[in-house]
């Protein structure tokens, strides 16, 4: 066992940084180069409200101090963002050069809190001087270098989630391991997106565009035979299996068509299988039902809708497993005693 002083080197020696003052402009060359990338998956990030932005470009102005801004170095030297997504795109856009959302382009000021006569001028109405302010404004530049550990970009992506707008974890995840290999996390976008899965969960907009399907997937790949390895509270569980999925095909692959299979089964039980009292979609159901379907497909698909029907019923009903939902559900031993309570129901084919 390491002491704390060992732990805190180990922690520290992780994380290889560098730190530069730029101005806008030349961050706005570089996005413009392809020096400074944003990703789609960060683009679609970018929500800060007319409000948000306006207030932004006032402090500019104003030469109010903003916070730094955090990029992670790749390995070809090219910056991409962890912190600093809607500062950043804030100008981008405002000076019509964000790329690949183009509706996001083009906007006008609101009144600001201190400079009332804002409202109603877009980059065009500015006078030259002032937009020639804005692009010599200066920020501070953390650059995480391309060696340090992901493990610790995923934790400053976490805590340095500054930007007005919380990310979900399931959105910092998919930001994050997008840099070691994107082919897992195109393969839970894909089931997500499926109409049949869309059908059963019938997710609200915000759902959507937080990855709440996304995330629902992966907490089947991360939970299918994998419950016993559950040593963390559920989130941090699937931001391991995610981690580890991302390197290792073999560790998702075979189970694309068991989540095929049993969504078309549990997609004829309808919406309200997953369904708790109160109305709302249970995760805990969710988990339950999921896994334990998985591990008896053949059995369900050749028999009657209704035995199945009945041990979802049986599964709602049982007393050991609704012991296990709730409040802290998420916590480790929960998560796994709801799991294999489910299986042993599922399993009973007497």
């Amino acid at each position: 066992m390491i002491s704390l002083e060992e732990a805190i080197i180990k922690g520290r020696n992780s994380l290889s940084s560098d730190r530069v003052d730029m101005s806008f402009g030349e961050l706005i060359n570089m996005y413009t180069n392809g020096e400074l990338v944003i990703e789609p998956e960060f683009q679609r990030l970018f929500r800060w409200d007319i409000s948000q932005r306006t207030r932004f470009v006032e402090s500019l102005l104003l030469g109010i101090p903003i916070p730094s801004i955090f990029v992670a170095e790749d390995n070809d030297g090219r910056w991409e963002i962890v912190d600093g997504l809607q500062r950043i795109s804030t100008i981008l856009s405002f000076f019509c050069l964000l790329k690949g959302n183009q509706k996001k382009n083009g906007w006008v000021l609101e009144k600001g809190s201190i400079l009332k006569e804002f409202e109603g001028f877009g980059v065009s109405d500015i006078p030259l001087k002032f937009q020639l302010n804005l692009k010599r404004s200066s920020c501070r530049v953390e650059v995480i270098k391309w060696n340090s550990d992901y493990d610790m970009r995923f934790e400053l992506f976490n805590r340095l989630n500054t930007g007005g707008t919380s990310l979900t974890d399931q959105e910092i995840r998919n930001c994050i391991f997008r840099g070691i290999s994107v082919d897992f996390t195109n393969t839970i976008k894909a089931l997500a997106s499926s109409v049949e899965f869309i059908d059963l969960i019938q997710p609200t907009q915000k759902q959507t565009e937080e990855l709440y399907l996304d995330e629902l997937v992966l907490r089947f790949f991360s939970l299918f035979e994998n419950h016993d390895d559950i040593s963390k509270n559920l989130s941090e569980h699937m931001t391991d299996y995610m981690r580890n999925a991302t390197k290792d095909k073999n560790l998702y692959q075979y189970k694309l068509e068991k989540f095929k299979q049993t969504l078309s089964l549990i997609k004829r039980l309808g919406r309200k299988s997953i369904l708790g009292k109160n109305g709302q979609l249970s995760t805990s159901l969710y988990d339950g039902i999921f896994n334990g379907v998985a591990a008896n497909l053949e059995y369900y698909r050749n028999s009657a809708e209704v035995v199945l029907q009945d041990k979802v019923s049986s599964l709602k009903e049982d007393e050991e497993f609704k012991k296990a939902t709730g409040q802290a559900s998420n916590y480790k031993e929960r998560t796994k005693k709801r799991i294999i309570r489910a299986l042993e129901i599922f399993s009973d084919h007497e």
